[in-house]
């Protein structure tokens, strides 16, 4: 009878566990009105700060615990279209600062054509980030044969979004402020692609490769 590769048996193990974490996480979701972490919340930010991207549980614990509904997520995927409304809430209010930036820039210097792009980048921004709920919850409904990837792959996208509008400011004196701001909310790119790690099949082949280097 034909046996299994080792490889094959590890990598089967390690679905097998990440899956049930998101599984075991999505149960353990308890409904509160108050700001206090509730078991879901704990966990997902503890499986967050395990990934790869470099999101501690304490920002995890105060990004979450900053909006109300996070205590009445009942499971994991609640939790993060809770998690991508807080994102859309600073990426509008950095929005926001901005273009009053850009009212007082002088036309033709730098200054006035790098916050023109970042506007141009958090419109961008917020227009992926509404998708990106929309996936979620087909997926969650079970429509349009959404694949569990396609959810973290579309948060992943607001990443390079981002990241242009700091290659705009890098260098600027006058950007300090925003750059900080910006890189805030790179942050919270990374907190949600994090916390759909567990539905990334490219991470669990990452995981494959760190955790058991001799099955490669």
């Amino acid at each position: 009878m034909a046996t299994m590769p080792p490889t094959s048996i590890v990598f089967s193990a390690i679905v097998f566990m990440l899956l049930s974490t998101a599984t075991a996480t999505q149960a353990n979701g308890s409904v509160s009105g108050k700001l206090n972490a509730t078991d879901l919340i704990v966990e997902a930010c503890k499986n967050a700060s395990d990934y790869w991207l470099n999101i501690t549980e304490a920002f995890c614990l105060s990004t979450l615990q900053s909006n109300n509904r996070s205590a009445e997520a009942k499971n994991l995927l609640d939790l993060v279209l809770v998690s991508i409304d807080i994102f859309k809430g600073h990426v509008t209010k950095v929005g926001v600062d901005v273009k009053k930036m850009l009212q007082n820039a002088k036309k033709g210097t730098i200054m006035m054509h790098a916050l023109r792009f970042c506007v141009v980048d958090y419109e961008t921004v917020l227009s992926t980030l509404n998708i990106c709920e929309a996936i979620i919850r087909e997926y969650q409904a079970e429509k349009g044969g959404m694949k569990s990837s396609n959810m973290p792959q579309c948060v992943d996208l607001t990443r390079d979004t981002v990241s242009e509008c700091l290659s705009e400011l890098a260098d600027m004196p006058w950007a300090e402020t925003l750059i900080k701001e910006n890189e805030e909310l790179r942050m919270l790119v990374d907190l949600n692609t994090n916390l759909l790690a567990p539905y990334n099949m490219q991470m669990l082949m990452l995981c494959q490769r760190r955790w058991f280097p001799q099955a490669r």
